[in-house]
């Protein structure tokens, strides 16, 4: 079977956030080896701009790895959605839900009066979030559900 601009582009996606989610893994991991090794080291946590410190820098770096392997779920479920469009459903989903917390988060900064320059992020996040859900939208059309 063919696989139409919508799977490869999904496919293509997929491949992306594998590479994004490992390379966010092993920046978690170096984080709280760092948050690790401060509270080992409090001369050197004395340092730190925050009065937690070293813990502040361990639940980052646990907040980032966890954040890595959500990445590298979502991708597995790209992947496998774009060579069986009847799997298309998680991905829609979640994208569906990517894009209510993208304009949330623009709510919050547009309410906020965050500049329009620190703004770019979740505009960005937010035309992302949107192609994603329209690609898995005609996914899901091919797959008739």
């Amino acid at each position: 079977m063919e696989m139409t601009l919508s799977r490869k582009v999904l496919n293509i996606a997929g491949i992306l956030d594998y590479i994004a989610g490992g390379l966010s893994l092993l920046l978690g991991f170096v984080v709280i080896g760092a948050g690790a090794f401060a509270m080992n080291n409090p001369e050197i946590a004395k340092d730190l701009p925050t009065d937690l410190g070293a813990q502040t820098v361990l639940i980052i770096g646990i907040a980032l790895a966890a954040g890595a392997i959500l990445t590298m779920v979502y991708a597995h479920l790209e992947r496998v959605a774009a060579k069986n469009p009847a799997k298309i459903m998680p991905v829609w989903v979640l994208s569906l839900v990517s894009v209510f917390l993208s304009v949330g988060s623009l709510i919050c900064n547009l309410t906020m009066h965050v500049a329009y320059a620190d703004m770019k992020s979740c505009l960005i996040s937010l035309v992302f979030s949107v192609l994603m859900l329209v690609i898995a939208d005609n996914i899901k059309k091919e797959a008739g559900k």
